[in-house]
């Protein structure tokens, strides 16, 4: 081996060790995970139970969220778990739209959306992403696609005995669009992130009003989610400036 290659090898390895040694989590991050496991025990504690899956549902969907907003692809991995327990628990609670994006879509394009970042994984970085905007006709289309649905889709849904049918469509016609969006590494999608986790605290906390028993640890869930969204925004942005 010459002595060009071997001192090749020996920088490579010191750029790994360094980005091994990072710190994984920052504190607006623990801030996240310890707020979630806080007022969820807190709710338990006020409601006299505690319910096991919503919380590990809520714990993985919240490490989703946080390594989405760093550009790590490890939140696929978190999302897979969290995507089929929000799904079932959906489903128990008569959302039936919002339980089918889950299984049907949601869980489908963690799978695709690791795919595809692997392609965008930044120079001299194991897991992380490089970030892009669209272009303003994108944007328009995505737009005009996304009301149409909603309304399609919401008047579908009256038909039915869904709890809450246009909230219901509005929440899976926007995730739907936000999950391909993200798949892509487009900023845009946080924006959607958080019109659906306003419209999702919206739903949960009109289901805790009706005592359904998963809904209140799913609202604090939403929360905490809206506010990594509203992070996500500002941390994807300097990953578009990221070479």
């Amino acid at each position: 081996m010459s002595q060009l290659d071997n001192n090749k090898r020996i920088k490579e390895s010191i750029k790994l060790s360094a980005l091994l040694n990072r710190k994984i989590f920052k504190p607006w991050d623990y801030f996240l995970i310890i707020g979630f496991i806080s007022l969820s025990l807190i709710i338990s504690l006020t409601k006299g139970s505690f319910e096991p899956l919503s919380f590990t549902g809520g714990l993985f969907g919240i490490l989703c969220v946080v390594f989405g907003a760093k550009g790590n692809i490890l939140n696929f991995a978190f999302g897979l778990i969290g995507s089929a327990i929000s799904g079932y628990i959906a489903l128990k609670t008569g959302l039936y739209a919002y339980a089918a994006l889950f299984f049907i879509y949601n869980i489908p394009m963690q799978f695709f959306g690791f795919s595809q970042w692997r392609k965008r994984v930044l120079k001299n970085q194991i897991s992380t992403i490089k970030t892009r905007w669209m272009s303003w006709p994108q944007r328009f289309f995505l737009f005009v696609i996304s009301a149409a649905s909603i309304i399609g889709l919401g008047f579908l849904l009256k038909q039915t005995d869904d709890a809450q049918p246009f909230m219901d469509a509005t929440v899976t016609t926007v995730m739907v669009v936000a999950q391909f969006v993200l798949t892509f590494a487009f900023i845009e999608q946080w924006f959607m992130w958080i019109i659906v986790n306003v419209t999702t605290i919206s739903i949960w906390a009109i289901a805790t009003a009706h005592g359904e028993q998963y809904a209140a640890i799913m609202m604090v869930q939403s929360f905490f989610y809206l506010l990594n969204s509203l992070y996500g925004v500002f941390q994807w942005s300097k990953l578009a400036k990221s070479e």
